[in-house]
């Protein structure tokens, strides 16, 4: 409703527009709605996980060491709490899976990859990487910034437990929104500071 000579809001259609679009996240990465959340971009995603996992002295990430900045120093920022970082070497302009094997150890708790590397467009098996994640019970965050609205994904399938992507890529959206995706049996888990 609107007094006269003002504008009115309608918060109840503005809500439902929010949860369309909530679900059409959702459609596209083959989440459920109640899975996704919008965040700034995508390192608001990584450094929701990376601040808010519950870490133990000793736990370590694995990253590859070209990863786009935004992926790599929210995870350089937990070595006050006593969390490693373990770089992936790129070799022939790849990414190696026996490379990722024998970086895993005991303690390693995440490993984090970007669907398409921005340094060279390599795109590795998602689907295998989450596979051997589960394997290893190990987590497994997905960055979707460089293929999210141009190369299918779906979560479920390639086993990620977490996603994050900015809109102002493929998905054509302005600069300052982007999706979180939080597996749903991990979202009581994740404490963002």
């Amino acid at each position: 409703a609107q007094a006269s000579g003002e504008i009115g809001f309608d918060y109840s259609s503005w809500g439902e527009r929010i949860e369309e679009i909530r679900a059409s996240c959702a459609e596209l990465v083959g989440a459920d709605a109640d899975e996704i959340a919008f965040v700034k971009n995508t390192s608001h995603g990584i450094s929701t996980v990376a601040s808010g996992l519950d870490w133990k002295q000793g736990d370590n990430v694995i990253v590859f060491e070209k990863e786009f900045s935004s992926n790599i120093y929210p995870w350089l920022n937990l070595k006050d709490r006593g969390v490693g970082v373990k770089f992936l070497p790129l070799k022939n302009e790849r990414i190696l899976f026996e490379d990722i094997e024998s970086l895993i150890d005991s303690r390693t708790r995440l490993i984090t990859m970007s669907s398409v590397q921005s340094v060279n467009g390599f795109m590795i098996d998602l689907n295998r990487l989450g596979q051997l994640c589960r394997d290893k019970g190990i987590l497994f965050f997905v960055d979707a910034i460089q293929s999210l609205g141009a190369v299918p994904i779906d979560v479920k399938e390639c086993g990620a437990d977490f996603l994050a992507a900015d809109g102002h890529k493929w998905l054509l959206a302005p600069e300052g929104i982007g999706m979180f995706y939080c597996k749903k049996e991990l979202a009581s888990k994740i404490r963002p500071s």
